[in-house]
């Protein structure tokens, strides 16, 4: 197989009720029809579970996946959406510099509305972003933690990506750390 001429992509997510063996199952139905997971995130929140899979094959295996979904859908429980999509390569911005930010603080409202309302007025773009709370070890003080990837573009400079954070930090009294990446 050519990857440059016959390989497509297909982003597939599924949103379910958490049990054992999901990613068994879905990755089994992936690798059986001719895919390769390229790139996954999987979580469970709550008592659901949620995958997001890129998956790379060629179009016939691609149609093979997406035509047994309803039997993969009836097996499993969960609600499967795929959605064509660009090659990794293709769609990274080689104009752009990838940056890591954390942001943590005592949990309260509105504190990932007001990052990526910052990140957007300079019209950065959110690779990955994930949060958590939990309970600070002593006090047991409900605690929050914001952890993203992002691509600035190179006319913002990460001193005022800074700047722009600096001011949601002291506003909303959290403490945000922004580096940039080594690599990708």
């Amino acid at each position: 197989m050519n990857a440059e001429v016959d390989d497509q992509y297909l982003v597939l997510s599924a949103l379910g009720p958490d049990r054992p063996g999901l990613v068994s199952q879905v990755t089994r139905h992936l690798t059986e029809h001719g895919g390769n997971i390229e790139d996954s995130r999987m979580a469970v929140l709550g008592g659901e579970f949620g995958m997001l899979v890129l998956v790379r094959a060629t179009a016939s295996e691609i149609r093979r996946i997406e035509a047994e979904l309803s039997r993969l859908e009836t097996e499993t429980g969960l609600k499967i959406i795929t959605r064509p999509t660009k090659s990794p390569e293709a769609h990274r911005r080689a104009t752009s510099i990838p940056v890591a930010i954390t942001a943590d603080a005592i949990d309260h409202e509105g504190i990932v509305n007001a990052v990526s309302t910052a990140l957007h007025l300079l019209e950065v773009n959110i690779v990955s972003l994930e949060t958590s709370s939990y309970n600070a070890p002593i006090t047991g003080s409900p605690l929050f933690r914001l952890e993203a990837k992002v691509d600035v573009p190179r006319d913002v400079t990460v001193p005022n990506l800074r700047k722009r954070l600096d001011e949601v930090a002291e506003r909303l009294n959290i403490d945000i750390d922004v580096r940039a990446v080594v690599g990708r």
